[in-house]
C-alpha cells in the first residue's frame, strides 16, 4: 500500500512554528494558517486513499524555497500535519524519512509525499 499526497506550500521553518509565551508554548499564526489551508487540501486528497495505523516510511520531495534553506526545518510541521489529517496514526510511527530538494516538481506543487508501510520486522 502506498499513499501519495502533494502540498502547494511548504510549512514554515520549525524556527517559526512555535513561540514561547507566559502561558507556555503556542503554535504561531503562520503555522496555523498554513496547517489549516494545506490540511483542507490533504483531507480532500485522502478520499479513497489508504490511512496508516502502523509503522511507515516517508519519501518527501520538496521545492527548495531559498538556496540556504535547511531541509530538516520543514519536516516537523509537515509530519505533524500528516498526523493531524489522519494519513498516519502517530508521528512516532514514522520509522524513516527520505527527504530531498527537487527542482523538477510540477508548477504549483511545493512537496510530494509518498507514505508506505514499514515492514513489521523492521519496525520491531
Amino acid at each position: 500500500m502506498k499513499t501519495k499526497l502533494t502540498l502547494s506550500h511548504l510549512p514554515p521553518s520549525v524556527n517559526h512554528i512555535y513561540r514561547h509565551t507566559r502561558n507556555g508554548v503556542r503554535r504561531t499564526e503562520a503555522y496555523n494558517t498554513w496547517a489549516n489551508g494545506e490540511g483542507y487540501g490533504l483531507n480532500r486528497q485522502m478520499a479513497g486513499q489508504h490511512r496508516f495505523a502502523g509503522p511507515v516510511y516517508l519519501v518527501i520531495a520538496m521545492r527548495r524555497p531559498r538556496s540556504n534553506a535547511d531541509i530538516d526545518n520543514r519536516l516537523k510541521g509537515l509530519i505533524d500535519l500528516l498526523q493531524q489529517v489522519g494519513a498516519i496514526a502517530n508521528d512516532k510511527l514514522v520509522m524513516g524519512v527520505n527527504a530531498y530538494w527537487s527542482a523538477t516538481l510540477p508548477v504549483g506543487v511545493a512537496a510530494e509525499i509518498a507514505i508506505s508501510e514499514a515492514d513489521a520486522l523492521e519496525a520491531a
